[in-house]
């Protein structure tokens, strides 16, 4: 049924599995509006025909949508894809993967990172006789300035994850410890660094790191 301005319903999922995604991104570039998909996956967002909603996680390939006149408002299915993903054959070149999602990120929420005049709570200059400081709770405080504060605060988070899948990435762990399937998947998880971590660490550092948590891993039972 065509609509004007709805909400639009449905549930994110993994893609190629059952399980749903908590706590996905679900954006609205075109009204500027964001939300998240609740405990069961699912999300609500207000859109109108010719809005392009983007939906995005932490680990996960962001996906587009564009409302179309003719689309309905509920009952939308969004599969999000694993950004790790490991090749048998060929190695990606992670670095410039890294880069260009950076880059994406940075020109789809382009109205979150260049803000040019924040809202502040506090000012330097009370209207009036007067020096001093000023409170201004009005529009720090309003439901679009806090859920853009959420929002940003949530792409820091999924840059900071995707940083840490480029410098401790599975097809390079696979490379180096011969470790394949679950074996392997339970090893990233367990082992997986931190974002700090990472950030200080060079190439030889995190070949040590890999080194003493593999052994580790073997003396264990998983």
């Amino acid at each position: 049924m065509a609509f004007s301005q709805v909400q639009m319903e449905g549930r994110i999922e993994k893609i190629g599995s059952p399980e749903i995604l908590i706590g996905a991104n679900v954006t609205n570039l075109s009204q500027q509006k964001h939300n998240v998909s609740d405990s069961g996956g699912n999300f609500k967002i207000p859109a109108q025909p010719g809005d392009t909603l983007i939906f995005s996680s932490a680990g996960y390939l962001p996906d587009t949508l564009f409302v179309g006149k003719s689309m309905s408002a509920g009952n939308h299915l969004i599969y999000l894809r694993p950004r790790i993903s490991i090749l048998p054959y060929v190695l990606v070149d992670e670095m410039k993967k890294y880069e260009a999602d950076s880059i994406k990120r940075r020109e789809d929420y382009r109205f979150i990172y260049e803000k040019k005049h924040p809202v502040k709570l506090w000012n330097a200059k009370r209207p009036g006789d007067g020096p001093g400081f000023s409170f201004s709770p009005i529009g720090y405080l309003s439901k679009a300035e806090k859920q853009k504060r959420k929002l940003k605060k949530r792409l820091t988070l999924e840059e900071e994850e995707d940083y840490i899948d480029y410098r401790f990435s599975a097809s390079r762990i696979a490379q180096f410890s011969r470790l394949r399937g679950d074996s392997l998947q339970k090893f990233m998880y367990r082992y997986r660094p931190s974002y700090k971590f990472c950030r200080i660490a060079s190439n030889q550092d995190l070949l040590v790191y890999t080194n003493d948590k593999l052994r580790l891993f073997r003396k264990s039972k998983w």
